[in-house]
C-alpha cells in the first residue's frame, strides 16, 4: 500500500503561504482556486485555505524530549540525507525563515538516530524536517 498524508491549514495570505512552501522549501503548487492551494509537500497533499478571519497561534510551545524543547503541536516529513541538506542550504538562504531549533542530532548513535530541524511558516505552523541514518528503524520497536 501506498499511503500519504492530506493536511489543510488555514492561512491569511495564500501569496505568502505559497512564497513559504514552494519559493522557499521548495514544494511545488498543485491545484488552486481562488481561496486555496494545494502544495506537493514532498509528496504529501498539503491544501492552504484563506481565511481572512484567522487568527495565527502567537503561543509556540515546547515539550521537553531528549534533553530539548521539542514545539508540539507540530507536523513534519522524512527526507532523504540528501534533500535535508539541500532543504537546510535553501532555509540558511532565507532570513526571513523562523527556525525554531537548528539542526542537531538526535538519537545519536543509537538505531533511530537523525538530523532534525523545526521551522515555523508564516503564519506559525511549526514543521519539523528530519533525515533519519537508518530509515529503516522508523517503525522497528525494539530500537
Amino acid at each position: 500500500m501506498h499511503s500519504r498524508f492530506h493536511l489543510a491549514i488555514k492561512v491569511t495570505d495564500l501569496p505568502i503561504a505559497k512564497r513559504f512552501y514552494c519559493d522557499i522549501l521548495g514544494c511545488e503548487a498543485g491545484r488552486a482556486e481562488d481561496d486555496w492551494q494545494d502544495i506537493n509537500f514532498f509528496g504529501n497533499e498539503l491544501t492552504l485555505h484563506e481565511c481572512s478571519d484567522y487568527v495565527p497561534n502567537k503561543n509556540i510551545e515546547g515539550k521537553i524530549v531528549d534533553m530539548c524543547d521539542i514545539p508540539v503541536p507540530h507536523f513534519g516529513i522524512h527526507l532523504s540525507e540528501s534533500d535535508f541538506l539541500n532543504l537546510k542550504q535553501r532555509v540558511q538562504q532565507h532570513n526571513d525563515v523562523k527556525v525554531l531549533l537548528e539542526p542537531f542530532v538526535r538519537f545519536e548513535g543509537r538505531p533511530p538516530e537523525q538530523e532534525t530541524m523545526f521551522l515555523s511558516d508564516p503564519f506559525n505552523y511549526v514543521i519539523e524536517v528530519k533525515c533519519m541514518k537508518n530509515p529503516e528503524t522508523l517503525w522497528d520497536l525494539s530500537s
